[in-house]
């Protein structure tokens, strides 16, 4: 559900920001030393940092069911908290500070996130997607010190952007869960190539022996 919320949200950027995806990336990476000494044109990261149960829309009650076999109890589903971190990156620090501008207008807009971003999962929602940005309380959670300093990276400007999602965690779930690949490809160094060739051609570097006592 977590990647169905991460490209509903790029497909919220897209329309709303809007953004060119031929001229700004958009990251769910987590935005250490090592992801922005790769980047090689303006960027938008949104880092998911933080999961957490909203208090203030718990339901203690529980969903009473009626059928002709007698009642039954069942707890209803929580509201959590999915918090990410959003910055922009760029060369020069004004083009930072416009494109931040810009995402943090078109993330206050849209207090709900609209049906038409919505991916996968997210579409079967019982409940609104509440989103919230840049709320004091949620930098409270969190000290942005601490967690640029357990990224490695030098602190930036960030936008704290929440969105509450329900989760009931005694729904059934039928679909496997697919995880991505990465497929490496190295390059042979001459003499492995060469011997990779020589095998593949039944070739050998042995010479055949002469035996002398034979005439």
């Amino acid at each position: 559900m977590f990647a169905d919320l991460d490209e509903s949200i790029r497909q919220l950027l897209i329309r709303y920001v809007p953004i060119d995806l031929s001229e700004i990336d958009i990251s769910f990476e987590a935005p250490d030393r090592e992801w922005s000494g790769r980047l090689s044109r303006p960027s938008v990261n949104c880092f998911l940092y933080d999961i957490y149960e909203n208090k203030e829309l718990r339901e203690a009650n529980w969903e009473v069911r009626r059928s002709e076999n007698g009642v039954s109890r069942r707890k209803l589903p929580m509201r959590l908290d999915a918090a990410y971190q959003v910055t922009a990156w760029a060369r020069a620090p004004e083009d930072e500070h416009r494109l931040l501008w810009r995402v943090l207008a078109a993330l206050a807009r849209h207090t709900v996130l609209p049906s038409e971003v919505l991916q996968g999962g997210l579409v079967e929602q019982p409940n609104p997607l509440y989103a919230r940005v840049a709320q004091a309380e949620q930098k409270a959670r969190i000290n942005a010190a601490d967690l640029w300093q357990a990224l490695d990276n030098r602190i930036r400007p960030s936008l704290t952007y929440v969105i509450t999602m329900t989760l009931d965690p005694y729904e059934a779930v039928t679909s496997p869960i697919v995880l991505s690949r990465e497929v490496r490809v190295d390059r042979l160094r001459p003499e492995h190539a060469l011997v990779g060739a020589g095998a593949s051609n039944g070739s050998s570097d042995e010479r055949p022996t002469v035996d002398s006592s034979s005439t």
